[in-house]
């Protein structure tokens, strides 16, 4: 089975085609999401890691996930975690 994409800017599951952000030419990006990167270029260029950390968890909160989701995504999205992902490393 084939490991579901992580966009590795923010650490969002992408699993569908309107979750992946774009590149110059319009085809999908392998690596981000739509809510970090499109047309090739990031959608924040100039956001801090600890802005980015509080606006990303922020809006995650504030998703539609249940309860169980926001209890597990509150204790496993920690900046610790961002920073192992490709574009804060």
């Amino acid at each position: 089975m084939a490991k579901p994409n992580m966009c590795q800017s923010c650490g969002m599951p992408m699993k569908v085609s309107s979750d992946f952000g774009t590149e110059k030419d319009g085809t999908p990006s392998e690596k981000y999401c739509h809510y970090c990167y499109e047309n090739g270029k990031w959608i924040q260029p100039d956001v801090t890691f600890d802005e980015f950390y509080a606006f990303s968890l922020k809006r995650f909160q504030e998703s539609d996930m249940n309860r169980v989701e926001k209890f597990f995504l509150n204790k496993m999205y920690t900046k610790k975690f961002l920073k192992k992902l490709e574009r804060w490393r």
